[in-house]
């Protein structure tokens, strides 16, 4: 609580990651590493956000870029003010009592979209009261038993018919089971019981999800006229796959390295997947990918539309905004990253997005993993760069 009450102020928040950093101070231990953790030894958790400093810049000169603008084209009638969103998670209620409506009130303030959880802290009619009024957005779903799976397409139905702005659902494809949270585990075994059953809501062990196939896609797919994305797909075999059965998209993901460990890094599966879909025919106006994991720059959001995103997600950064700010905390991220997009673009000589494309970067190292030389010379002379001071030293 001292550490609260000494915290840095928002203006000394200058880039996502010092949300991170002072989040990790204030927090309680056992919902610090129930939000950071990754599964078995992480490898995937750390590769998601290492595969974006293996892909570089190839910037045009002499552009008008005067006018440069970080606007969506309408994505499933979609029209935002940047290419990101923020995506669904669950735990909320640790970081702030307000939970997810922090996020949905800075989204709509900053115009782009929420991905709203199925295992949502509230009532999900109560909740969408408090959307801006022509506020879109998107809707996550998993099952938990077969029966949900069969009555599938009465709820999407039913959200349909009742909320007009929900333009898709995301439908978790990942979690034939749940991932070996190792470090997470070990945080709780050592916490006092009664804390530990307060994060035991929402990451018990005992949680189980149902399966699903092709087929129960398909038939969920043909029951509603709202795009289906498949949000956890991590080959490009499965993106072709989902295109071919008239899906609306594919969110390319690891879970945030949560499931799998070495799991492949988002934005690799992702420059593969654009490849394929265009060398049998289908365009990107057709069918949508998304991504998420390990972002964390505006840059890297560059990146990601260079190599054929429609539009990426971000879970952590925003948990982190609103544990240690609340929603002022969340816009303040939003912004920061929009103008982090916005400074780069005009560097870059993109005025629109859709003057972002794959002759704008090098992926040539993209495919070299764990390899990393040392200066030594130049390590020890380098400064590292400060973190958000606290108004008082602990």
């Amino acid at each position: 609580l001292e550490r609260v009450r000494n915290k840095p102020p928002l203006s000394q928040i200058f880039n996502i990651s010092d949300f991170e950093y002072v989040a990790k101070q204030i927090l309680p231990t056992g919902t610090w590493g129930y939000y950071s953790t990754g599964s078995d030894d992480e490898f995937s958790i750390r590769e998601n956000h290492y595969a974006f400093g293996r892909i570089f810049f190839r910037p045009r000169c002499l552009v008008d870029v005067s006018d440069a603008s970080t606007e969506t084209n309408e994505i499933f009638g979609v029209k935002a003010s940047a290419p990101f969103y923020s995506t669904a998670f669950a735990g909320s209620p640790m970081a702030h009592p307000d939970a997810e409506y922090n996020i949905l009130r800075a989204c709509g303030r900053e115009n782009i979209p929420y991905l709203i959880p199925f295992q949502l802290s509230f009532p999900l009619n109560e909740f969408m009261e408090s959307a801006s009024p022509g506020h879109q957005n998107f809707h996550q779903v998993h099952f938990y038993t077969r029966k949900q799976v069969e009555e599938g397409p009465e709820y999407l139905g039913k959200i349909e018919k009742e909320y007009p702005d929900i333009k898709a659902f995301f439908i978790n494809v990942d979690l034939p089971c749940l991932g070996n949270r190792e470090k997470d585990c070990k945080i709780r075994a050592a916490l006092d019981p009664s804390v530990d059953d307060e994060i035991s809501v929402f990451a018990s062990l005992d949680t189980r999800y149902e399966p699903l196939t092709w087929k129960d896609i398909d038939r969920l797919n043909k029951s509603t006229q709202i795009p289906i994305v498949l949000k956890g797909v991590l080959s490009k075999e499965d993106v072709l796959a989902a295109a071919k059965l008239g899906l609306g998209g594919c969110l390319i993901s690891n879970h945030g390295g949560r499931q799998l460990d070495f799991a492949m890094p988002p934005i690799e599966i992702l420059a593969q997947s654009r490849k394929l879909l265009r060398e049998n025919g289908i365009q990107d106006k057709d069918f949508k990918l998304f991504i998420d994991g390990g972002i964390r720059r505006g840059s890297d959001i560059i990146k990601a539309i260079c190599l054929g995103a429609d539009a990426v997600g971000l879970g952590r950064p925003f948990l982190y905004a609103m544990a240690t700010y609340g929603q002022p905390g969340i816009e303040r991220a939003i912004s920061i990253l929009k103008e982090e997009m916005l400074r780069d673009m005009k560097l870059l000589g993109a005025r629109r997005l859709s003057d972002l494309n794959e002759e704008l970067v090098d992926i040539e190292s993209l495919k070299f993993k764990g390899i990393s030389s040392s200066d030594y010379l130049y390590n020890s002379n380098y400064t590292q760069m400060p973190p958000p001071p606290f108004r008082k030293r602990f």
